[in-house]
């Protein structure tokens, strides 16, 4: 690890007789990083095809179950506790090629609005951070899945590299319960509500490197940047709260590339004995 050695390095290491140009042409070399779509090469994996009802559980827009129904043949529901969020989506599904098997509803993770054993896979990406109390989340998904059916989480965790104090300022600011940030406590709260780790896939800090390499994303640094420089006058312009989710959302992003935080893809199996 970068961070284990223990000696200084001393200014004639530093200016001594290495080869400065060939060091940078190193780093802009590409280590092909693993994009956002690899959340869905897992979902096909588990043979999710025509006859499968995929639930997006925090699903915003209905984004992700747009993606999942036209790659996958699927039907898939999505759904989203913030009323805007639906009603942006049905105009999104309403234009979509394969929106007619896509359906957006009203409701949390806490109390799902569907049947026992109505869908054959869960969808969740991002969004259990900002539940309060796992189990009792997690145990409504199980409830809404067949027999032996599948989860496929995809989350962002604290490593040791992030202090606490970092934690509790950044979860602040992104509305993330702290407690979600421990890989620890997340996997002792999947087998306490029924399920089985089936699959983990580590994926680091691929996911932004890949969006930073394809200028996707937004450069986060130089929003931090202006951020900081211009508080006064962006919290002016903007209000406090869309500048602190921007500040907040920026580090985040910035964490996962440096170390501080990892991203994770999680293969739950509901557990019947």
């Amino acid at each position: 690890m970068i961070d284990s050695w223990s000696q200084p390095v001393t200014v004639e290491e530093m200016y001594g007789d290495w080869d400065y140009e060939a060091a940078v042409a190193a780093l802009d070399r590409s280590l092909e990083p693993r994009s956002a779509t690899t959340i869905f090469d897992v979902v096909g994996s588990l043979g999710v095809g025509p006859g499968d009802t995929v639930l997006d559980i925090g699903g915003r827009e209905g984004q992700h179950a747009l993606l999942m129904v036209e790659r996958f043949g699927c039907r898939a529901v999505s759904v989203d506790p913030v009323r805007e969020n639906n009603e942006r989506g049905r105009e999104l599904v309403a234009e979509a090629e394969h929106g007619h098997l896509v359906e957006l509803r009203l409701g949390t993770i806490e109390q799902i609005p569907a049947e026992a054993g109505d869908f054959q896979l869960i969808f969740a990406r991002d969004m259990l951070g900002h539940i309060e109390d796992l189990v009792p989340a997690l145990a409504e998904c199980r409830r809404v899945l067949v027999p032996g059916g599948h989860m496929v989480i995809f989350e962002v965790f604290a490593t040791p590299m992030l202090y606490p104090e970092e934690l509790q300022s950044l979860c602040r600011d992104v509305a993330t319960v702290p407690a979600r940030l421990s890989v620890a406590d997340f996997e002792a709260n999947v087998a306490a509500a029924g399920f089985t780790v089936e699959g983990l896939e580590v994926l680091g800090s691929e996911y932004v490197e890949a969006s930073q390499e394809a200028g996707t994303a937004p450069n986060y640094l130089l929003q931090v940047s202006r951020l900081r420089r211009a508080r006064e006058s962006l919290i002016g312009e903007l209000g406090e709260m869309p500048y602190r989710v921007m500040y907040g959302n920026a580090l985040w992003s910035i964490y996962r590339l440096i170390g501080k935080l990892e991203s994770r893809i999680y293969v739950l199996r509901r557990d019947d004995g």
